[in-house]
């Protein structure tokens, strides 16, 4: 029996192997819980958002740098304007306006609207690169997880467990890991080759094997999951 309830949603539908450290961090960003049900979702949606941003910065690199420098250049710019001085008669007889400098200088060479392309530019970059690291390590960290037949909470149990047997001289055997190729079968609901393929590569809405409260503790039979 895995079942246990989100203390964040209480209500019964919550039931069902929570992910509740993830509860914890993604529900601001996703306001759902992350459960049996749902698992497969959020693990693709992370995995796909990952990979999504890995994309733009690598692609987006170029840009970035084009427009880091430009606004270098503009920085530059701005500090070496050459003006027309302003001195003698023209001060007394009121050649500048209220306000202004001793000195005319010419409009800038750029627009206010490239100035805030470079910056958008520079932004997007920045954003996608922290955002897939980010998210990159916590797909890494769920993809583990998931090789190892646990969730966030059955980690921290395991591992408790591991202490406690250890103490008198046993090793704890996690009784839902059926090997790192099955637990990616069960976790994915490949059943057959073809499922790789329908169930895997393209979208699904099949349902996870089981009903996310009691789990067979014994391995699962090689020929129920090619």
């Amino acid at each position: 029996m895995t079942g246990r309830l989100c203390r964040s949603v209480k209500s019964a539908s919550c039931l069902n192997q929570q992910e509740h450290t993830t509860v914890v961090s993604v529900i601001a960003w996703l306001n759902n819980c992350v459960g049996h049900f749902n698992h497969r979702y959020f693990f693709s949606f992370c995995l796909f958002m990952t990979l999504g941003c890995v994309y733009c910065s690598i692609s987006g690199r170029n840009l970035f740098l084009d427009a880091y420098n430009s606004l270098e250049r503009f920085k530059h710019l701005d500090l070496e304007k050459p003006g027309i001085p302003v001195t003698g008669m023209g001060l007394l007889i009121g050649l500048l306006p209220s306000g202004q400098t001793n000195f005319h200088t010419p409009a800038p060479s750029y627009t206010f609207k490239e100035r805030m392309i470079h910056k958008s530019i520079i932004y997007m970059w920045v954003l996608t690169s922290t955002v897939g690291v980010a998210l990159g390590a916590l797909t890494v960290w769920h993809a583990v997880l998931i090789s190892r037949g646990e969730t966030s909470i059955d980690r921290h149990i395991n591992k408790k467990e591991r202490q406690r047997l250890a103490a008198w001289g046993k090793v704890y055997r996690n009784p839902f890991n059926y090997g790192k190729l099955n637990n990616w079968k069960v976790f994915l609901g490949v059943e057959k080759r073809s499922h790789w393929v329908t169930r895997v590569l393209l979208p699904s809405g099949h349902l996870p094997f089981g009903d996310g409260l009691t789990w067979d503790i014994f391995p699962v039979r090689k020929d129920l999951t090619p």
